[in-house]
């Protein structure tokens, strides 16, 4: 879920966050069947969701950010892949009864406030279909004046393995905490510590 903040970065005509996909994507793609449907929940300007369209799943993908999402759909249309692109709030869309071979959730849970964090995860939990797919990338506090900052800001921030007791009961195919490489993308240097998990129902 993209907070508000980036609609002025989505409105530019470069791709604030670039063209790739996410690692975590590119090795999901590679335990499901072409044309398995995928919910790629806070896609911002959707270089997975385009990545996923173009191999051949089936893609549905949302955003609170309208610039995001318009983005998304003129890249898709110039693309010729076909796309379910919607402007929508992760926390009230979660809560529909639609559901998915695999759900991909990159770096948007750490913009859910704390007091909805666990309700939002097992909520994408129960979307996902019998042996499908989540997969998560989020950030992951180093102490505890971190995550209380995040907390106080609206957001949260996993303490370390948090993620890994909410997954205790499936498959989990990766899991690691790790420090991002150093990164800018339009803001003063710096890197993050996250989490990254891909895990089968």
């Amino acid at each position: 879920m993209s907070t508000p903040s980036y609609n002025s970065r989505y409105s530019s005509k470069t791709l604030y966050w670039g063209n790739k996909p996410h690692s975590l994507v590119v090795a999901l793609k590679k335990l499901l069947p072409v044309g398995s449907s995928i919910l790629d929940l806070g896609c911002g300007e959707g270089q997975n969701a385009i990545h996923l369209a173009q191999n051949g799943f089936k893609v549905t993908a949302i955003d609170i950010s309208k610039p995001g999402i318009d983005k998304l759909k003129a890249i898709a249309k110039q693309k010729k892949v076909k796309i379910v692109a919607k402007v929508a709030d992760v926390i009230k869309y979660v809560e529909n009864d639609a559901k998915f071979d695999a759900i991909i959730c990159m770096n948007v849970l750490q913009f859910i406030p704390a007091n909805k964090i666990k309700r939002v995860v097992k909520r994408i939990q129960a979307k996902t279909k019998k042996n499908g797919y989540i997969t998560i990338a989020s950030f992951v506090a180093q102490n505890p004046e971190q995550k209380q900052k995040a907390i106080s800001n609206g957001r949260y921030c996993f303490d370390k393995y948090e993620l890994k007791k909410y997954f205790a009961k499936w498959n989990i195919i990766k899991y690691i905490e790790k420090w991002t490489p150093w990164e800018t993308h339009g803001e003063p240097r710096h890197r993050h510590y996250i989490v990254q998990l891909i895990a089968k129902g």
